[in-house]
């Protein structure tokens, strides 16, 4: 972790010590972060959630009461919404499965290893699958999570996760009443509860045309995220930011295909399973 100014160094020390009472009086105890314990105790690793509380006071510039406030927020949406489920548990329609992809390149540039893949113009054409937004919500947190879940927070290389957004097949003209509504609400909730999360995102296969791709996005995230937007006409172009990335469709070095390259299986952490555990024996009782 690196601090700027003792400022920043204060505000972090300041809030892992503070963090026991927050959790207590504002979270109901709820300790869990993507899939980590924050508290000390069995399952607790310091130096890792060490790294996720920095995250948050480096999202909102070390501002104490900011950051606070935020972090207790997504605890409360964890603990309510639980996308450990949407992760681990539970079944998604198939169509979403095919169409969002996980891949993980070891040897790739730094935090370019594990990378989302969403196929907007296959899911296009399968528009039933908007009309339930949070049916669509819980798949992509469940996506993003088990994203998260091949990351390495003691590696500074690899705790932050791209994306890829393919728009090969959409329609250029307009963005369909429902599909707007699913990406709207997705955003939204990756905003609040996944800052400092997102390394790159490449919108590829974008016909000049298409510009309300773009346009609907930029208009629901802030500008320090934009910056992180990289928009590709020629789908093939993204291997040279990615060039683990499959060589027929991507330009990549790589000859698998991308569904080849899917990662099929993340195991939870131990916190994780241990919550599960709880979870059924609550539910048994």
């Amino acid at each position: 972790m690196k601090f700027a100014s003792d400022l920043e160094k204060k505000t972090f020390e300041k809030l892992v010590e503070q963090l026991p009472s927050l959790i207590e009086k504002k979270c109901q105890g709820y300790d869990e972060m993507y899939g980590y314990k924050l508290l000390p105790g069995e399952h607790y690793d310091e130096s890792i959630a060490h790294a996720l509380v920095y995250k948050y006071c480096k999202a909102y510039k070390f501002q104490y009461d900011e950051v606070a406030s935020n972090l207790c927020s997504t605890l409360n949406w964890r603990r309510e919404f639980d996308p450990l489920s949407a992760a681990f548990s539970e079944r998604h329609d198939e169509t979403l499965n095919n169409v969002g992809l996980l891949t993980k390149y070891d040897d790739e540039q730094s935090n370019r290893k594990v990378v989302t893949w969403n196929l907007y113009g296959e899911l296009s054409k399968q528009k039933q699958v908007f009309a339930d937004v949070n049916k669509f919500l819980r798949y992509r947190v469940g996506l993003m999570e088990r994203s998260i879940g091949l990351l390495d927070f003691k590696d500074e290389t690899n705790d932050y996760v791209a994306q890829v957004h393919d728009y090969d097949g959409v329609s250029m003209w307009r963005m369909d009443p429902d599909i707007k509504k699913c990406t709207k609400q997705v955003i939204a909730v990756f905003q609040k509860h996944y800052p400092e999360m997102l390394s790159a995102k490449f919108f590829i296969n974008v016909p000049s045309l298409l510009t309300w791709v773009y346009d609907v996005v930029k208009r629901f995230v802030n500008e320090e995220t934009r910056r992180k937007f990289v928009v590709l006409n020629d789908g093939t172009k993204l291997g040279q930011y990615l060039p683990a990335a499959p060589s027929k469709l991507y330009g990549g070095n790589s000859k698998q295909t991308l569904e080849e390259q899917n990662v099929l299986e993340v195991k939870p952490t131990p916190y994780a399973l241990y919550l599960f555990e709880q979870k059924v024996g609550a539910d048994v009782e």
